[in-house]
């Protein structure tokens, strides 16, 4: 439970700083359909409809906080119409008026205590007189007929009422918010939500209320503690605890105990701290993923220091500022690889220069397989300069999985980058297929490929095979796109893993270069070089008659890397009537094939089968030292006319 006491310390370091969202202990939030002010003698005075910035903070109890409809408990102020309304049942309320009464005795209790608040009496005072939803129907906020609440507006669209426009349910279902215009108050601060000392008021209360006090096994002080810990930790919607206890039927706690308490016990305000600061860190730097953003990574430190983008491509971890790609030019495709990497390793130095001997960083993954359970599925600190290793790697997993990419855009610009992919492009690439244009994969495989890649990030760890393999047949498959763009996008994705994965296996520790390797004597690399250069020619030789089709390399680019030698005849003998069209014109493609072919071995190639991703790695550094751009061009160097093909 080590999360608990680094995110109820990140709580104490960042709260006094009051940052936005972050809730203060004994509050949640709720999204209020009605705004109710009254005055400090509590006489009704207004009204209205919210229709904007209708979250709003509230006190809370921690049975309210996760109340349900089995266990429905008042919020001590603010609440829906059947807690609030004394008139509830009169106006055709179906759910009683017990929940009231509950309502009205807690908020008499908080009035009579000593830490009693001026505007929440002002509340109670207005609300004794049981007349609110009668108010809200002669202000105009609420519609009646015979006396009771319409459940949804009959009338013409263009004049329903603002409150059937908020509503999701009955009018008798509207959470009502209250203001309270106090002549004596210094701070004129009406909204009851907004106002400090009230917040702090209560905090004060319901500590006062706690039981005995028992001993935390979080942190060894005997406190009041807490066996109901929140919920609607990743949205405002989220049922999902990390902690719960209600295995008190059946099979009751395994047979190994028979209360809750015997099992752990978590003080109060340390379980209130840690889980206000984890909603706060999700929603201000969590990464969601699935479809419904079901599961989280969030990388934090105690002191909310500034820290990388976990599961980002190299761009994203440069922290390229919004106008760095604004210019005056008007560019399709913009190169920045090398002012990426200038400023991704300036980020990366930025963060260890931020760390100290005191410094606590943690990353925690987080997944709900059912409604109200949670897991922790991921979870791995670093203290101290610790931190330097975690920085170590990410940057060792951009450096050794650099390819140079071209799906990337920014403000409405393509641009090539040199770095790593981003996890969730990697899980796409290798598990989804091409839907209205766009390579798509379900939600919960993306989720599982990105927790399963974290430790390739965060440990150093291997990228799982069956990843590695999936790329490597997507990328040999170019049929399976109809659009070049998707499968390039695969394909260069495919090269940066394959890069890392011959890199980390024990029986290779291969460097791969991202430029084409000339003087490498790999059979299997130089097949992808020969087969660039063949599609090059072929590209050249359409160029120069504005034809666009696909060339035979690529038609047969599946087949060559089951059968290259009898592919290669097919390839080589369909080349002869383009080489004849472009003549000299490509005379540095053609010394290009013969360099590379003196270099494969022809009874190896004769009985070579079934190429792996060292193919495609051949392939695409030859595709980019041949590009018109390329700043090297290795081999090439022909006829400056010939336009970039992707």
């Amino acid at each position: 439970m080590s999360w608990l006491i680094l995110l109820s310390d990140t709580y104490d370091n960042v709260f006094p700083n009051r940052p936005e969202n972050l809730l203060p202990i004994a509050h949640t939030t709720q999204n209020a359909d009605i705004e109710v002010m009254v005055s400090g003698e509590g006489d009704f005075i207004s009204s209205r409809v919210v229709t904007e910035n209708r979250q709003t903070l509230i006190p809370c109890s921690e049975a309210s906080a996760s109340r349900s409809g089995k266990f429905p408990v008042a919020h001590p102020l603010h609440d829906k119409l059947q807690y609030v309304a004394g008139d509830y049942t009169a106006y055709g309320g179906e759910k009683g008026d017990t929940f009231h009464k509950d309502y009205m005795k807690a908020l008499k209790d908080w009035c009579e205590s000593p830490y009693a608040n001026p505007k929440v009496c002002a509340v109670y005072k207005y609300l004794q007189k049981g007349s609110l939803i009668r108010d809200l129907v002669r202000d105009g906020t609420l519609y009646a007929q015979e006396h009771r609440l319409i459940e949804k507006w009959n009338g013409p669209k263009n004049e329903c009422p603002p409150i059937f426009k908020v509503l999701v349910g009955n009018q008798s279902d509207a959470f009502v918010r209250f203001c309270v215009h106090h002549e004596d108050d210094e701070s004129n601060i009406n909204n009851l939500w907004e106002d400090k000392n009230v917040q702090q008021d209560y905090i004060h209360y319901y500590a006062s209320q706690q039981s005995e006090p028992q001993l935390c096994y979080i942190t060894g002080k005997m406190v009041a503690c807490s066996t109901n810990h929140p919920s609607k930790i990743r949205n405002t919607g989220d049922k999902a605890k990390i902690i719960s206890a209600n295995d008190s039927t059946g099979f009751t706690y395994r047979g190994r105990f028979s209360k809750p308490e015997e099992a752990v016990q978590i003080g109060f305000e340390v379980s209130q701290k840690a889980h206000n600061a984890l909603k706060w860190l999700i929603a201000k730097q969590g990464k969601r993923f699935g479809d419904k953003g079901e599961r989280v990574f969030l990388l934090w430190g105690t002191k909310d220091e500034k820290l990388p983008c976990l599961t980002g491509d190299t761009v994203d971890e440069a922290l390229l500022e919004e106008d760095f790609f604004l210019d005056d030019k008007d560019e399709v495709v913009i190169d920045t690889k090398e002012e990426v990497a200038r400023r991704f390793n300036k980020a990366m130095m930025g963060y260890k220069a931020n760390l100290t001997s005191n410094s606590r960083l943690a990353i925690i993954g987080l997944d709900a397989a059912t409604t109200g359970r949670m897991a922790i599925t991921y979870y791995k600190e670093f203290h101290g300069l610790q931190g330097n290793d975690l920085f170590d790697n990410i940057k060792a997993w951009h450096e050794q999985c650099a390819w140079i990419h071209r799906y990337k855009r920014l403000n409405k610009k393509n641009i090539v980058f040199k770095g790593s992919p981003g996890l969730e492009d990697i899980a796409h690439a290798a598990f989804g297929t091409e839907q209205n244009g766009f390579i798509s994969a379900k939600g919960k495989v993306v989720s599982t490929v990105v927790e399963r890649l974290i430790p390739c990030i965060v440990e150093r760890a291997h990228v799982p095979l069956d990843i590695v393999n999936a790329l490597v047949r997507k990328a040999l498959h170019p049929q399976n796109y109809s659009e070049d763009y998707n499968w390039y996008k695969v394909l260069t994705i495919t090269c940066a893993i394959y890069r890392r994965h011959r890199l980390e296996k024990s029986n290779f520790k291969e460097v791969w270069e991202v430029n084409v390797m000339e003087d490498s004597t790999d059979i299997v690399y130089n097949c992808g070089r020969l087969l660039a250069v063949a599609d090059e020619i072929e590209r050249y030789a359409l160029n120069l008659q504005n034809e666009k089709r696909e060339t035979n390399a690529m038609r047969l680019f599946t087949r060559f890397a089951a059968e290259p030698c009898s592919t290669w005849a097919i390839i080589n003998n369909k080349l002869i009537p383009y080489k004849e069209r472009l003549g000299n014109r490509g005379s540095k493609l053609y010394q290009l094939i013969g360099a590379i072919s003196a270099k494969i071995d022809p009874e190896s190639f004769l009985k070579l089968k079934n190429l792996d991703g060292r193919m495609v790695l051949g392939f695409d550094a030859q595709k980019n030292a041949l590009r018109p751009n390329s700043k090297k061009v290795t081999g090439g160097d022909y006829d400056e006319s010939v336009e970039e093909q992707d």
